[in-house]
C-alpha cells in the first residue's frame, strides 16, 4: 500500500490534513487541560504510574472523529481504546492501512505540568509504519517522515522546514534515554544497572519527544524495554528516514506492530551494537 505515499501531492495533502488536526486538538483539548486538572479527571490504567486523564480520552475521540473518511482508511488504534482492549491492536493484520494513535505521549509529564508531552499519528501498512508524525505543542514543532521520502520538521509558526539529518557520532561522546519497563525480572535489574553504570542516560518520558531528539541530534540512542504500535511507530520510521539505525534488541529484527520485547534506537549500527552488548551484559 505505498502507493498512497508515492505522489508528492499526496503527501503533501497527508501533511496539511494531519498538521491540520494536531494543532486543532492540542488546542481545543490537550492544551485546555494542561495544569488545570483536577484529581476526579485522573485515573491509572495497568499500574500505579500508567496514568490516563480526560484530554487522553477527549483527544482521541477527537482525532479519531476528524480522520473518519480520510484517504479511505476506516480501521483506527487508539492507546486509549486499546487499553480498555487489550487485543485490538492485533486488528491491524486484517486491515491493509490502519491509522494508530497516541493522543497524549508523555501523559505522567503533562499531568505534573512539564513541558515534554507530545501527540502522535503514524499510518501502518501492513504491520510497517509508512507514514508519522509529531506533534510537540509547546515548541510549536511538527516532525513527520515518510517511508522512502526522509525525515523533516516544522516550525508551525514559522513555517520553516529542516530535514532531518542524523550526524555521525563518536562513541565516546554518547548520550541517551529510556527505561527498562516491560523487561521481565531478573533481567530487568541487570539491564537496568549495566545502563547506569556503563552509559550516559537521561529519563525523557515521552517516546516522541525521545525521537524528535535523537533525529535533532540531541541524543544518540533511545533505549526502551517493550514496543507498542503508537509509541514506537515514529521512533522507528523518523530514526531510519533521518539516517538512524532501529532493531529489535533480542533477535535484530526490524520493527513493526507485532514485535515484543526491548528495542534500541541509535544514531548508528556501531552505537546500536555497543548499547546492546552493555545492556546485557552479564558480570
Amino acid at each position: 500500500m505505498l502507493n498512497i505515499i508515492a505522489k508528492k501531492n499526496k503527501r503533501d495533502q497527508i501533511i496539511k490534513y494531519i498538521s491540520d488536526l494536531l494543532i486543532e486538538v492540542n488546542k481545543l483539548v490537550v492544551l485546555k487541560y494542561y495544569k488545570d486538572l483536577e484529581s476526579r479527571q485522573i485515573s491509572t490504567k495497568s499500574s500505579e504510574d500508567d496514568y490516563v486523564t480526560i484530554a487522553d480520552k477527549e483527544s482521541e475521540e477527537f482525532i479519531v472523529r476528524k480522520l473518519k473518511g480520510f484517504l479511505e482508511v476506516d480501521h483506527y488504534i487508539g492507546e486509549e481504546t486499546s487499553y480498555l482492549n487489550k487485543n485490538q491492536y492485533k486488528s491491524i493484520k486484517d486491515h491493509s492501512l490502519s491509522w494508530v494513535i497516541d493522543p497524549i505521549d508523555g501523559t505522567k509529564n503533562y499531568i505534573k505540568g512539564k513541558k515534554e508531552f507530545c501527540s502522535m499519528i503514524s499510518l501502518i501498512s501492513n504491520a510497517i509504519p509508512i507514514a508519522t508524525f509529531i506533534y510537540y505543542p509547546l515548541k510549536d514543532l511538527l516532525v513527520y517522515a515518510f517511508k522512502g521520502f526522509g525525515a523533516y520538521s516544522i516550525d508551525t509558526k514559522t513555517n520553516k522546514i529542516t530535514n532531518l539529518k542524523i550526524q555521525k557520532t563518536n562513541i565516546s561522546n554518547v548520550l541517551g534515554s529510556g527505561g527498562t519497563k516491560g523487561i521481565e525480572e531478573p533481567l530487568r535489574q541487570l539491564v537496568l544497572n549495566n545502563l547506569r553504570k556503563h552509559t550516559n542516560r537521561l529519563f525523557i518520558g515521552s517516546a516522541g519527544i525521545e525521537t524528535i531528539m535523537l533525529a535533532s541530534n540531541e541524543i544518540q540512542f533511545v533505549f526502551h524495554g517493550r514496543v507498542t504500535p503508537w509509541d514506537h511507530s515514529p521512533l522507528d520510521l523518523i530514526t531510519k528516514e533521518a539516517g538512524g539505525c532501529v532493531y529489535m534488541a533480542n533477535d535484530k529484527t526490524e520493527f513493526n506492530a507485532f514485535s515484543e520485547g526491548p528495542i534500541i534506537a541509535a544514531s548508528n549500527y556501531k552505537i546500536w551494537k555497543s548499547i546492546r552488548d552493555l545492556a546485557f551484559k552479564k558480570n
